[in-house]
């Protein structure tokens, strides 16, 4: 312990716990820290949503000025965490600052009880290497992807018949994605608390302005893909994704979507789509193949790890 306090005061840095009023400072920390890495809208929107927990959140200090955070958000599963945001200046970066946070989140999660505990970090050292430190260990990547929307391959294909997801078959939409999800996504349905959670949050994810187009083939659904406009920037959407149903797949019926998906976003007034997908650490999950394949480019490489 008394080693400990010599560090603190040698470097002149203290942790606390987060204050309301300063998400501003922290995100423009995560910019600092990571540049393009750094996804500020889907962060700033984690502040306000009910998965962000004030009392996880923890600000490293350097002689008064915040320098480095991260952030302990739940998962719907009772006791189930992830631990978000681990940067630092880059100015300031040292390990010890990451390490101190880490101690601090872990100690968080340990007094909730926690019975499951990942992690998301850019793939970027020395930041793997704090996680790593602290018992995580790589479970997944994932891929942030970029598409000109211009560039995405028109498949011509009249077969496929589509329509916009409406109120009206919003439960019909949802159904759907789940049962797209599997077998691959299935660890995301049980951190998302279930199938019944998982379409639930699909039908909220209209509240942020998704648009989804739904695909049959002789009135039988296929599949569905979506975006939601203009949520970067002006013309920049968050694509939610291409899904297709277990047996309909290698019917080239992922690329006739990507076709679909690209014609409607022009139509958004889009030029941009980007997207976040996982792979696995040694090969390419079938989104993240079937992106690459229709004009995407991997713009940034993200770990999941996980702690026993």
């Amino acid at each position: 312990m008394a080693e400990t306090v010599r560090v603190e005061k040698q470097s002149g840095v203290s942790v606390r716990a987060f204050s309301h009023g300063e998400e501003s400072a922290l995100l423009e920390i995560l910019r600092d820290a990571f540049g393009s890495f750094a996804d500020v809208p889907r962060t700033k929107a984690v502040f306000s949503s009910k998965r962000f927990d004030p009392d996880g959140c923890f600000v490293a200090e350097e002689n008064g000025v915040p320098i480095g955070w991260l952030a302990v958000t739940s998962l719907p599963r009772d006791k189930w965490f992830v631990i978000r945001y681990l940067s630092i200046r880059r100015a300031r970066l040292q390990t010890t600052v990451g390490e101190r946070l880490l101690s601090r989140a872990i100690t968080y999660v340990e007094s909730k009880g926690q019975e499951f505990l990942r992690a998301t970090a850019p793939a970027i050292q020395p930041y793997v290497d704090a996680y790593q430190k602290f018992g995580f260990k790589p479970l997944r990547r994932d891929f942030r992807i970029i598409w000109q929307v211009e560039d995405i391959p028109q498949t011509g294909d009249p077969w496929l018949e589509t329509e916009e997801v409406s109120e009206e078959t919003m439960d019909r939409a949802g159904n759907i994605f789940v049962r797209a999800l599997s077998p691959y996504w299935d660890w995301r349905t049980e951190e998302e608390g279930g199938i019944v959670a998982v379409a639930d949050s699909f039908k909220e994810d209209r509240s942020r302005g998704a648009r989804w187009i739904l695909a049959s083939l002789d009135n039988e659904p296929v599949g569905l893909v979506g975006i939601i406009p203009d949520y970067y920037e002006p013309g920049v959407a968050w694509f939610r994704g291409a899904f297709v149903l277990p047996e309909h797949r290698g019917k080239r019926v992922g690329s006739a979507l990507m076709s679909k998906i690209s014609t409607f976003a022009k139509t958004l007034g889009q030029r941009r789509m980007i997207v976040y997908t996982f792979s696995y650490l040694d090969s390419l999950a079938p989104g993240a193949l079937l992106y690459l394949k229709t004009g995407g480019k991997i713009e940034a490489e993200f770990l999941q790890l996980a702690r026993n």
